[in-house]
């Protein structure tokens, strides 16, 4: 099979399962699945995506949640989250001169996915922690994404390979 038939094929009929998936099973927000599936690949995909992808997704998440905590106590005025916001952002960016830690913007996905669910009513960084804590629901949401991710490579690179007869015959 062509490799763009390949992945349309692929990549169509795992998206559709991922909708239903976060819809019925995993209730977590669908496009940060699809987020973290895009990084993926732009990191390069494979285990070495799956990995830099990954790792500096959730440190997204999680400076993103210590910028949530810090504007608190300022009632989240805007001069209060220009800073915080500043501050995580030079500090993801200053994170990429750590290996492992290369791939930035994955991180600013992750911090964008958390405000993004923070905003959209998901609760609150300061809320019990459990199955449906903004923190939980990305992180969880990235994992499946990356997850997804990984399983369009294989699968698409499975559908793309040649028979040894068909090497063979070539």
């Amino acid at each position: 099979m062509h490799a763009r038939t390949a992945s349309t094929v692929v990549i169509g009929v795992l998206a559709a399962l991922s909708c239903l998936l976060t819809a019925y099973v995993v209730m977590v927000p669908v496009w940060v699945v699809f987020i973290a599936w895009a990084s993926f690949f732009a990191a390069g995909g494979g285990t070495s995506g799956l990995t830099k992808s990954l790792l500096m997704s959730v440190v997204g998440v999680v400076v993103g949640a210590l910028v949530l905590l810090a504007v608190q106590p300022f009632g989240g005025s805007a001069w209060s989250v220009a800073v915080a916001v500043g501050l995580g952002a030079a500090i993801l960016v200053a994170l990429s001169a750590v290996k492992g830690f290369e791939f930035t913007p994955a991180g600013f996905l992750g911090f964008a996915s958390l405000f993004g669910v923070v905003s959209a009513g998901g609760g609150g960084v300061l809320d019990p922690v459990s199955f449906t804590h903004p923190v939980v629901q990305v992180v969880i949401a990235l994992i499946l994404g990356t997850l997804f991710g990984l399983a369009s490579g294989v699968i698409g690179a499975a559908l793309t390979a040649k028979s040894p007869a068909a090497v063979a015959a070539s």
